[in-house]
C-alpha cells in the first residue's frame, strides 16, 4: 500500500484542528458561566472536531506507518488529543 497525502490540504486540517480545540473549548467554558449562545459554540465546536476526527483517523488507517494500532487506539482513548500529536509525528510515521 502507497502513502498518500490528505485529499484537502494539511493546512486545512491543522486550522481545522485548531478550530475545533478553540470553539469547543470556548463552548464549554461558555456553558458554565451561562452566557448567551453557549450551545452554538460548543455544536460547531464538537461538529468540526468529528468531521477532522474522521479524516484523520482515515488517513492512519490508509497509510503505512509504525505503531498503527497504537495511534488508532490512541484515537479512541485520547480523542481531543491524538490528532493533534499524530499531525506533528505525521512524516515521521509514515514509512517509505
Amino acid at each position: 500500500m502507497k502513502n498518500q497525502d490528505f485529499k484537502i490540504s494539511i493546512k486545512i486540517i491543522w486550522f481545522l484542528v485548531i478550530g475545533n480545540f478553540l470553539l469547543t473549548t470556548y463552548g464549554a467554558f461558555a456553558m458554565i458561566q451561562h452566557w448567551e449562545y453557549s450551545q452554538i459554540y460548543l455544536t460547531i465546536g464538537l461538529m468540526i472536531f468529528f468531521s477532522t476526527w474522521i479524516i484523520v483517523l482515515s488517513d492512519m488507517s490508509k497509510n503505512e506507518i509504525y505503531n498503527k494500532t497504537f495511534w488508532i487506539l490512541s484515537m479512541f482513548y485520547l480523542p481531543s488529543i491524538a490528532p493533534i500529536f499524530y499531525l506533528i509525528q505525521r512524516n515521521k510515521l509514515l514509512k517509505s
